[in-house]
């Protein structure tokens, strides 16, 4: 089985149509959550996702829709902008699945499901906790991949990635908003075959300046 795994589309709609578009033929979609804020389209990602997705899960910025007291200006648009019904559909959500024995997914990590950052300091301990021979996390918007038995992972982006032994923690990278040297003009995901094992770290090309219009019209940055 073929999957798309992505987190963080931020409610861009451009980047995530990119995305779907990249990927069309996949068995099944997977989403790691932060389907809003940031961004200017929060009902049209909330839909695509809803629509497209087999397993959906929450983020901590999709959980600030329902945080008491002062919240940026991304939150109040997705706030008014989401409908009683796709707001229902959200809070269904959790932050954290599994699909059989094979592969458990975090937004943040195993210790945290929401908050943890995953990163080459406390990997280790993320894959003695994880179950699963695959993890997949989001959260951090930067692609990665840990092993139980190596130090350091190679990710060479368009190219699959062996993950037939061990256990593997893996990070697509971010939709809608890549952090550190990824350009912004390239949305971030997964292609995760489960019966080759193996992962490839795919970037679908999308233009980012609509969405950058739309959110300044809005009165925030994407």
């Amino acid at each position: 089985m073929r999957v798309a795994v992505l987190a963080d589309a931020h409610a861009h709609a451009d980047a995530l149509e990119a995305v779907l578009a990249a990927a069309a033929g996949v068995d099944e979609i997977w989403s790691l959550g932060d389907m809003v804020g940031r961004g200017p389209d929060p009902e049209h990602v909330v839909a695509r996702t809803r629509e497209t997705c087999r397993i959906a899960l929450l983020g901590n910025h999709d959980y600030l829709l329902w945080r008491d007291g002062e919240v940026n200006a991304s939150i109040e648009h997705a706030r008014e902008r989401l409908d009683e019904d796709a707001q229902a559909w959200m809070r269904s959500r959790k932050p954290a699945s599994r699909r059989g024995d094979d592969v458990q997914l975090w937004h943040g990590g195993p210790h945290n499901a929401v908050h943890e950052f995953v990163g080459p300091r406390n990997a280790p301990a993320c894959l003695a906790l994880q179950r699963a021979p695959i993890g997949l996390v989001g959260h951090t918007h930067v692609p990665a991949a840990f092993h139980d038995r190596s130090r350091k992972v190679r990710i060479v982006p368009g190219e699959p990635l062996d993950i037939s032994e061990g256990k593997w923690l893996l990070n697509p990278g971010a939709v809608g908003a890549p952090n550190g040297a990824v350009p912004h003009t390239e949305a971030l995901w997964l292609l995760l075959d489960l019966d080759a094992r193996t992962a490839t770290w795919m970037a679908a090309p999308f233009d980012p300046a609509p969405a950058a219009e739309r959110a300044r019209r809005l009165g925030f940055a994407p």
